[in-house]
């Protein structure tokens, strides 16, 4: 089964909005340009390869400061970047590796099963000169006014 940008982008509605209301309590809406992550702010780039039933790679880019609010959100303590760097990436794998499988679930028919990779996660300075995700599929989102984008790159 090949899965297309097509299907993806309904689909993908449908897992960023579960995904960040049952991990975070927090409501992801689709995003305004105006309020897409800029150069400004580093973002936290994660990525998680899905294997089966076709190559591809679902992942999202958040700004620093909603990371620290995801990661507060979903451990129900503060985070900052200086002592917590390492676990706000353990939760953002989290959430991309959910929301690979709440994406799949979407897309394929009752009973077929996926296989996904590892997450991989990184900071990136700028995310419009270091944008590792250039192949991807974007689609962008937003909690609170800050916007982040959840990708798509079909193999």
């Amino acid at each position: 089964m090949q899965l297309s940008t097509t299907s993806v982008s309904e689909a993908m509605k449908v897992a960023v909005s579960e995904v960040f209301e049952a991990m975070a309590f927090m409501e992801a809406i689709e995003g305004q340009t105006e309020n897409a992550p800029t150069a400004d702010e580093p973002v936290f780039y994660t990525r998680l390869p899905i294997y089966k039933p076709s190559q591809a790679l679902v992942g999202v880019v958040v700004p620093q400061s909603l990371a620290l609010e995801l990661a507060g959100a979903m451990m129900m303590r503060d985070f900052n970047m200086e002592d917590d760097e390492f676990e706000v990436m353990d939760v953002l794998s989290e959430v991309a590796n959910t929301l690979a499988g709440s994406l799949l679930t979407e897309l394929m028919p009752d009973g077929q099963s996926f296989e996904l990779g590892l997450p991989e996660c990184r900071v990136i300075g700028d995310c419009i000169a270091g944008k590792e995700w250039e192949n991807s599929e974007e689609f962008l989102f937003e909690i609170n006014g800050t916007g982040f984008y959840a990708t798509w790159e079909a193999s």
